[in-house]
């Protein structure tokens, strides 16, 4: 535990007053999505923005993801969004959140392939244990009382609700006594234990943020595989890719195959797409994998040539796809499902190209942040174009 970080009253102060305006807009009669994602993170971004604006050696480049993560936040103010959308949302606005606030404040972080663990050093590390930092120290090394009231009145509070809830569940006339107590006194006391919890967790991040600001990226590990092992394998599914390929040029032309089944382009269009696109995923994992947890690429060309192989039959799976999901439109139109697929096929297929770059000359910048640049760009373009006022519209 850090004993050297210095609390302020008016960082309390602006975590206090943020936990009753989450408490008083959460009151509102407004939809859920808005008061139980979009309210609480913009509070949480723009606390922190607030007390840590003060602070010395700031990353001022970090201010950039502040575009990403606002358009997220206000997507779900000025569109409809689709509901799977929105449980993205729930994932991808904390993980944003913490590499911004890492970003700013450690200059020893950077965006890697383990960027999302960094999000357990943020949120759910330290809920309790945190609050030990509520004592607030002043020039003299002296403790004031007011960091010891406030972490008093929070843990009595929690334990006191804890001892209430058990008496009024046991006695029915203390129930209906306290009930009437604070009807009388006006107090809703939901509202009280919801400002409470958020201000626990305001609190217990911001103390995280504080903690990890030093915190290093721990260096890439590499691991070793058998060359020959490697070779066979993407031997054997590139071999599976040919015949695949073959079986796809004899059915769209004159089935010189001489197979005994008829399609329709109905048919082939529904027929099997979204196991393609598992398929290409699969790929992209394989490729990723030797590319970047081993040196089997380094060392032995003839690996490099198979991947690139593996690379190219995933972008003609990603065109067979494209053609696929152009009849199925055609035919039955847009829907949200359709554009996704549609961005993430284009997605996939900017990713591969990438990848061709990276085996052959390499990137300049780092690898792992060209990737995120690509994916949360189309992830806000799915935002904003997969929803149902658009997919009318182009319908």
């Amino acid at each position: 535990m850090d004993s050297n970080l210095n609390i302020t009253r008016k960082q309390i102060f602006i975590l206090l007053l943020t936990s009753l305006l989450f408490v008083f807009l959460h009151n509102l009669d407004i939809a859920w999505y808005i008061k139980d994602v979009i309210v609480p993170f913009t509070l949480l971004t723009l606390a922190y923005l607030i007390i840590l604006k003060n602070e010395t050696n700031l990353n001022k480049k970090a201010y950039l993801f502040l575009i990403p993560l606002g358009l997220i936040l206000i997507s779900g103010l000025i569109l409809k969004l689709d509901e799977n959308n929105m449980l993205f949302n729930i994932f991808i606005i904390p993980l944003l959140i913490s590499i911004f606030f890492f970003s700013l404040i450690n200059h020893n972080y950077k965006i890697s392939f383990r960027t999302s663990l960094w999000l357990f050093k943020l949120f759910p590390k330290g809920l309790l244990e945190n609050l030990s930092f509520l004592k607030i120290k002043e020039e003299k090394e002296k403790y004031n009382h007011l960091g010891s009231i406030i972490l008093g009145v929070f843990v009595g509070t929690i334990i006191g609700v804890i001892i209430i809830l058990l008496l009024m569940s046991a006695d029915v006339y203390f129930k209906s006594f306290i009930s009437s107590l604070f009807h009388s006194l006006n107090i809703d006391f939901s509202s009280v234990i919801l400002m409470i919890i958020f201000f626990i967790i305001l609190f217990s991040v911001f103390i995280n943020i504080l903690l990890n600001r030093e915190t290093r990226v721990l260096e890439k590990e590499y691991t070793k595989l058998d060359q020959v092992m490697v070779i066979t394998i993407l031997t054997i599914i590139n071999i599976i890719f040919v015949l695949f390929l073959i079986s796809e040029i004899s059915r769209l032309t004159v089935n010189f195959l001489k197979l005994p089944i008829e399609y329709t382009y109905a048919s082939y269009a529904r027929e099997g797409f979204f196991q393609l696109l598992f398929v290409t995923m699969i790929n992209f994992i394989i490729i990723m994998y030797l590319l970047y947890k081993t040196k089997s690429v380094d060392e032995n060309s003839k690996i490099k040539k198979l991947i690139f192989i593996l690379i190219t039959f995933s972008i003609i799976l990603i065109f067979n796809s494209y053609y696929r999901m152009y009849l199925y439109i055609n035919n039955y139109g847009f829907t949200v499902l359709r554009l996704q697929v549609i961005l993430f096929l284009t997605m996939e297929l900017i990713i591969f190209g990438i990848l061709i770059k990276k085996l052959f000359k390499g990137l300049k910048f780092n690898d792992a942040f060209i990737y995120f640049v690509v994916m949360i760009s189309f992830y806000i373009l799915n935002l904003y174009l997969c929803n149902d006022t658009f997919i009318n519209f182009i319908n």
